[in-house]
């Protein structure tokens, strides 16, 4: 494992199956709000993430993530279930319920969920940032801790509740040159050589040529003194702000005034000319591979991800910045986004996974709960299920092998999140929406 998010002490032996206590099939869990600037403020019912945290209102405090899962910046809590009828980190809890856990997993992945789970509700813009593969994560964090936490990768897919928008990949390579011809101020930024050679390389030349020619044209943008990019977003800003009035600005040209007003002059603004401006309906959702550069804007979705909080960022931020770093580590691969729309496994059930089982540590199910019981088989590992809206019953039965782990039904309303043993099937009914988190499909065979 990439790390053990709860540490045994020393004198504390490996728990066997014969130390268990008995203990429900589904356990309810606290998440961990996360106040970060790009949040939607108030509290209360302004935002996916501060309803499900049931946050009374504040007075501009930030509502931006909800963790579910046990890495060490941010585990939940299982309610009750540690000594005494306390509640327990969920690292503790699965490191005392191994049947709870699920062999496989254990023996895999160790004292941790191979996932973590979050909501997110976007106000802000998020940095224009890539996640690194798991060769590079490992070097990242020996060589800086402090801005790399984690020796892991961090795939990701997003899930939208609501109209979701956000950035992700580079845009094909006619759309780009077409901006370089005319947007003078990007053109500028890149210099007539990247331009040209973009340009040359763009109709139908050979992937690689393509490929390089993009990260030339991507490092010159990224690499230009500060001083050369605030007069060139002044210029921009204020040419089409002049435009504006007329109706005679592209989209991007006018996700560029947008954004301006929360980055003014930042380098960002004329990535958007390089990236897919992608948005997603209820429902829809984007994979986030490693080394793709992408960033949220706005909207309410759901989140799965390796464990990791590895982050490379390159604008729209006042964090630390490694642009060196982005520009080396990102593929160049080009082309309209993939938008993915789930495969019904069953009626109201929808399952969204990573396209290869290079990933195994993740997928995302979103249940439109009804009267009529859906019901799911046990998994290897253990699930984490959140009721979005509405309410549902959630019972979950585990196999006859897991004798120390009992059948539970749990009533559970808008917010409620639940942990659920490896071993248990499960059954829902009710009215609204859940989301379940799970390991991929390819590592449950």
């Amino acid at each position: 494992a990439p790390f053990p998010p709860w540490v045994p002490p020393s004198n504390l032996r490996e728990p066997t199956m014969a130390d268990e206590t008995d203990v429900d099939a589904a356990l309810i869990i606290r998440p961990v709000v996360q106040n970060y600037a790009w949040g939607v403020p108030g509290g209360g019912s302004t935002s996916l993430v501060a309803r499900m945290a049931n946050a009374p209102p504040s007075d501009g405090t930030p509502f931006a993530e909800l963790w579910m899962g046990t890495h060490p910046k941010a585990p939940a809590v299982v309610l009750g279930a540690g000594a005494g009828g306390g509640d327990v980190e969920i690292g503790e809890f699965l490191a005392a319920h191994p049947s709870f856990h699920g062999k496989k997993v254990l023996d895999v992945f160790g004292l941790q969920l191979p996932y973590l789970f979050k909501i997110l509700s976007v106000a802000k813009a998020l940095s224009i940032q890539a996640h690194p593969h798991k060769e590079l994560a490992e070097r990242l964090h020996a060589r800086d801790p402090n801005n790399y936490p984690d020796a892991n990768h961090k795939p990701e897919l997003a899930c939208a509740v609501s109209r979701f928008e956000g950035l992700c990949g580079f845009r094909p390579l006619p759309e780009i040159v077409k901006h370089l011809h005319e947007v003078p101020e990007l053109h500028g930024l890149v210099g007539p050589e990247a331009a040209s050679s973009l340009a040359a390389a763009a109709p139908g030349g050979d992937a690689e040529a393509q490929r390089g020619a993009l990260k030339s044209a991507f490092a010159a943008l990224m690499s230009s003194p500060t001083a050369e990019v605030d007069a060139a977003a002044t210029a921009l800003v204020a040419r089409l702000e002049a435009l504006q009035p007329a109706g005679a600005l592209s989209g991007a040209d006018e996700l560029v005034l947008r954004i301006n007003v929360q980055f003014p002059k930042d380098i960002g603004l004329f990535n958007i000319y390089f990236l897919n401006h992608c948005v997603l309906e209820p429902g829809e959702a984007l994979f986030l591979g490693p080394n793709l550069p992408h960033a949220y804007l706005s909207g309410d979705c759901m989140e799965i991800m390796a464990t990791s909080d590895n982050v490379v960022r390159a604008g729209f931020t006042p964090k630390f910045k490694d642009v060196e770093t982005l520009v080396e580590m990102l593929t160049y691969a080009h082309g309209p986004a993939s938008v993915l729309s789930g495969d019904e496994e069953s009626p109201g059930v929808r399952l969204y996974a990573p396209p290869s089982s290079d990933f195994p540590e993740f997928s995302l199910r979103r249940v439109e709960v009804t009267s009529v019981p859906a019901s799911l088989a046990a998994s290897v590992a253990p699930r984490i299920a959140i009721v979005v809206s509405g309410e549902a019953s959630i019972s979950a039965t585990p196999r006859e092998d897991a004798s120390s782990v009992k059948p539970v039904t749990l009533a559970a309303k808008e917010g409620t999140v639940v942990l659920i043993a490896a071993s248990a099937q499960l059954q829902l009914s009710g009215s609204g929406l859940v989301f379940i988190a799970a390991c991929h499909p390819s590592f449950e065979a």
